[in-house]
């Protein structure tokens, strides 16, 4: 299926990411907005009791609300599955100033029976002849590199199965696991036992994606393990006030308080103006992205991710410069 439409962005300088309005992550640049998209496809589904696989992305018996935490690059998603009666609430951000997207889920079972919840994770990578993608699973990490690259999925709970080949074979029945623990694979998969919900009863439980750029998977591995130990609300927090810090510092027009429908449409979408631009932006060269690619394929717009000259123009007209040439990067 193609991906033509983005229905959110989140980011930060390094990290732009776009997704459904069903939460699905569908795109993941790196290191900034106008260079290279990694996501092929990044599912996430759960197995409850004796079911297959039930993707939290497409599901007929889902049912979804999405919004932004208020004047910030924050996103959550309300997924309700109606046949178990379990609630999920999705946050995903990515850390003002680390190279990391967090994925939160919050999951409580409004149902009169147990649930045993298993969460599975099937992750491919856009991979070609000449620059191919690998599969490799160990200490609890899925890493998939290619040249250059290496691209990092972990948790702060342990792994309980892994399959790096062929895992569109069963996937859908929502058990994974073989011996293999690397491969010339672009999609492999990782699964996680949450234990049993009863009625009423909540669990937390974090996903973190990240990139390494030119680092060996050792270098990688270093880093996971600092990962694992990020407080999730300390980070949350702080991007939080990062994204708000930022419209206020942005908000020039300072539109009259109305408690018309209309004007307050018209404020969502201006603040949401301002949140939209720094993750278009290449914060090194002043570029930027037109959009957020659409069409990779070229199969109905020909592309569109492209930096057009004028807007460089516009961007660099808006840069104040210091007496020692280093820029002030501040949009106006």
């Amino acid at each position: 299926m193609e991906k033509y439409y983005n229905d959110a962005i989140i980011g930060n300088k390094e990290i732009t990411a776009s997704f459904t309005k069903k939460g699905e992550l569908i795109r993941l640049f790196y290191p900034n907005t106008d260079y290279r998209q990694f996501i092929d496809f990044f599912h996430t589904g759960v197995k409850i009791n004796d079911s297959s696989m039930i993707y939290l992305h497409n599901d007929v018996n889902n049912t979804y609300k999405q919004y932004y935490t208020k004047n910030t690059n924050i996103l959550n998603t309300e997924i309700l599955n109606t046949y178990f009666e379990l609630k999920i609430l999705q946050t995903d951000f990515v850390c003002e100033n680390k190279n990391i997207l967090v994925k939160k889920y919050t999951m409580k079972n409004a149902n009169s029976i147990d649930l045993q919840i298993s969460f599975l994770i099937h992750s491919a990578l856009l991979t070609e002849d000449n620059n191919q993608v690998s599969g490799y699973y160990k200490n609890n990490v899925l890493f998939q590199y290619m040249h250059d690259y290496t691209f990092a999925i972990c948790s702060n709970k342990n792994v309980e199965k892994s399959q790096i080949n062929n895992n569109k074979a069963n996937i859908q029945d929502g058990v994974i696991g073989d011996k293999d623990y690397i491969g010339m694979s672009n999609d492999s998969s990782i699964s996680y036992n949450l234990g049993t919900l009863k009625p009423n009863e909540e669990i937390e439980f974090c996903i973190y994606i990240t990139i390494n750029h030119g680092a060996e998977i050792k270098c990688t591995e270093t880093k996971i393990e600092e990962i694992r130990k990020l407080d999730y609300k300390k980070e949350l927090d702080k991007t939080k006030k990062y994204w708000e810090k930022y419209v206020k510092e942005h908000d020039t027009i300072k539109l009259t308080n109305s408690n018309t429908e209309y004007m307050k449409k018209i404020e969502k979408i201006y603040k949401r103006t301002i949140l939209l631009y720094p993750l278009l932006t290449n914060h090194l060269t002043g570029g930027i992205s037109a959009a957020v690619e659409i069409d990779e394929n070229r199969t109905k717009c020909g592309r569109y991710s492209y930096c057009w000259p004028r807007d460089r123009n516009i961007y660099n007209k808006c840069i104040r410069y210091t007496r020692n040439g280093k820029r002030n990067r501040k949009i106006l």
